[in-house]
């Protein structure tokens, strides 16, 4: 006899705990927010930015904020010298491939957050 194994998934409202809600996604202040609402609630919320986007305008896609590490001149020279001893292909200068900077990070548990 065969068994199977069912996993149900069930999204609820953040606001009122109902079932079958759906993620939506809005952004405000350059900051991106995510809710999971249900059909109704979803409504009442387009219905209050309504007047808002009927005056405002598209934007595209905040910016990405680019993470450049601080790092010395020595240090640089460290992490290109150990990237060729562990088999990346990098340049002798410019700037350090982020697969490279990441990988050396792990290896020597530094965290640059």
């Amino acid at each position: 006899m065969a068994t199977r194994k069912v996993v149900e998934t069930i999204v609820e409202s953040d606001l009122t705990g109902e079932p079958d809600a759906a993620t939506a996604t809005f952004g405000l202040g350059g900051d991106w927010y995510e809710i999971d609402l249900t059909a109704e609630e979803r409504k009442k919320l387009e219905e209050a930015l309504k007047p808002y986007l009927k005056a405002g305008r598209k934007a595209g896609a905040p910016p990405k904020k680019r993470f450049v590490p601080e790092t010395t001149l020595e240090e640089r020279e460290k992490i290109r010298e150990w990237g060729r001893e562990n088999d990346f292909e990098l340049a002798d200068r410019g700037r350090i491939p982020k697969k490279l900077q990441k990988a050396y990070d792990e290896a020597h548990g530094i965290n640059r957050n």
